[in-house]
């Protein structure tokens, strides 16, 4: 849809070019050589070539803009270390604006010339006929050929219709980038009750757009900087009460999204142990269990960090089975696909021994009826299978698994494997390792203005925090900040994660974000650095792991 939008903005451009620039390029139908105009009674149209030449290299120029756009990622929105007024960075912006619309201009028109020399007979002849047009070559050259490409003039035009396009677009592009990265201040105490959902706290712990999540973010790491007033209300207690809320508030999601990158750096960790096979979602990776009683109380518990009950390996057995081997719906006597390993172990618990005969001496318990009578029939005809069919409760016999689908199911996995150790045909249509690792690092900015925004408040705290309401939550930052470096420093064992790409200057388009994981693993050394320097041997008194204090005392020593 993006790529026809602006194909189709393009043509119409190229239509209204066309009108301003009159002459032999305004009209689609002209007059063919020897009639004077289009009211002669013997008038014969032709097809005026330029035009359509017009038309399609804007549709074309069009169609290569949204191409790049997605090949370059221009929908990632950098935000400027230093923060400018809005006229300054368009005005900075707007010389390598055009210079970059002018050349990308030259280039989208080689490319078209070559793809019309080919196939420009095409959409000619599809144009000719439909409209009952003939072509007359006799008046201007077929521009599908070397001499008519040639014409200078026809390609300036063009050139120039193409590089007011394009700039439009920038322009637009720039404008939008620039008013959604500007700075906004959020309020840490609401003034009036009706604004509580605007300030720092709330927006942080909402769900809003990802925009203003980051701009809430970029506030809170610019105000634990640079602002002492707005760093007293966030250690601020509540009244009455006397509970540090937005301090909680706003620690607890910085934790979260710290915690959400270590789990994301496990998983590729896992999945790159495993051959790149992504481990199956039924096994959620648990974050490492907290050791003090603070970082218990403290850290929000999530769904994957749940306890979870014990279960018994015989009943594990049977419910994973019987979530391999799941009936068709439609017909719940039906016998599922799966093999007859799958079907002995949904076998080795049977319900039905509780009311019959025990087959193992093990299963003596009287238990709970867990389904009906024609689970019950299924269950049956699953312990006792029969070499050939299996009868139902209605007396329809139920067919076993075809053995040309078994046999294609297994083909195709053997052509699969095949296929997936050739090197030339991996290396189109397997996902190139850089791609995979700026994904995971795609939201890198979030966590960066996190770990900075945490730890200039809690080194701050040493100095500013008069109730101690950080020193609660101390020993959880600490171990949530070691755990995330450790998990960053194995991660940048792995291949091609640590290999640096190219950096490109002087371009239009921003490329931060393919070094977005060095800035983030800086940020964070950066971070611990920040609060041992300010505590010094204060955080022996911490309590920790073992291995979190050894570590913690490689940072107080400036071995890391």
């Amino acid at each position: 849809m993006h790529s026809f939008i602006h194909a189709a903005m393009g043509m119409m451009m190229a239509w209204c070019a066309t009108v301003i620039t009159k002459g032999q390029y305004s009209f689609l139908v002209v007059p063919c050589t020897g009639t004077e105009s289009l009211n002669s009674p013997a008038v014969q149209t032709c097809l005026n070539e330029y035009h359509l030449f017009f038309l399609l290299a804007g549709a074309f120029m069009g169609y290569s803009y949204s191409l790049l756009y997605f090949i370059n990622n221009m929908n990632y929105l950098p935000f400027p270390i230093i923060q400018q007024y809005k006229f300054l960075r368009f005005r900075r912006s707007l010389l390598l604006l055009v210079k970059h619309s002018c050349v990308e201009s030259l280039f989208l028109l080689r490319n078209f010339c070559i793809v019309y020399y080919f196939l420009g007979h095409i959409p000619k002849a599809w144009i000719s006929t439909a409209m009952d047009l003939r072509v007359d070559e006799q008046f201007h050259r077929p521009l599908d050929t070397v001499s008519g490409l040639l014409s200078l003039s026809l390609l300036y035009h063009v050139w120039l219709c193409g590089a007011f396009v394009l700039m439009t677009w920038y322009i637009s592009w720039l404008l939008f980038k620039i008013y959604a990265t500007e700075a906004h201040l959020f309020p840490v105490q609401p003034p009036f009750s009706e604004d509580s959902d605007e300030c720092l706290p709330k927006v942080l712990n909402s769900n809003p757009p990802l925009i203003i999540k980051y701009l809430a973010l970029q506030d809170l790491m610019l105000l634990s900087q640079y602002s002492p007033s707005r760093r007293q209300e966030v250690f601020s207690l509540s009244q009455p009460g006397g509970h540090p809320h937005n301090w909680t508030a706003i620690s607890r999601e910085c934790l979260n999204l710290l915690n959400d990158m270590t789990q994301k750096l496990v998983l590729c960790q896992e999945a790159a142990a495993t051959n790149g096979r992504v481990m199956s979602s039924s096994y959620p990776v648990e974050a490492k269990k907290s050791n003090s009683p603070e970082e218990t109380a403290f850290q929000t518990p999530k769904s994957s960090q749940m306890p979870r009950p014990s279960m018994p390996s015989l009943i594990k057995t049977s419910l994973f089975s019987s979530k391999l081997s799941t009936p068709d719906v439609a017909s719940p006597l039906a016998t599922p696909f799966g093999s007859s390993v799958v079907n002995r172990m949904a076998g080795i618990f049977d319900v039905n021994t509780s009311y019959g005969s025990p087959q193992s001496p093990q299963l003596t318990r009287r238990g709970p009826r867990l389904w009906t009578s024609a689970s019950d029939q299924q269950m049956t005809e699953f312990s006792n299978p029969s070499p050939s069919t299996s009868v139902s409760a209605e007396g329809k016999t139920v067919r076993q698994p075809n053995v040309i689908y078994s046999w294609i199911q297994n083909k195709r996995e053997q052509v699969k494997n095949f296929l997936s150790k050739r090197v030339l045909i991996m290396y189109f249509f397997s996902k190139h390792p850089e791609a995979s690792i700026q994904a995971v690092f795609s939201d890198a900015q979030m966590h960066i203005w996190a770990l900075e925004g945490l730890s200039h408040l809690v080194a701050a705290s040493f100095t500013e925090d008069r109730f101690g309401v950080v020193q609660t939550t101390l020993p959880a930052i600490l171990n949530t900040l070691l755990t995330l470096q450790e998990s960053v420093d194995k991660y940048f064992k792995l291949p091609h994660a640590s290999s640096k790409p190219p950096r490109i200057s002087g371009s239009l388009v921003d490329t931060s974000y393919k070094t977005l994981r060095f800035a983030f693993r800086a940020s964070l050394k950066t971070a611990i650095y920040r609060i041992t320097t300010t505590f010094g041997e204060h955080l022996n008194a911490v309590q920790a792991s073992a291995e979190h204090q050894k570590r913690l005392q490689q940072f107080l020593e400036f071995k890391e």
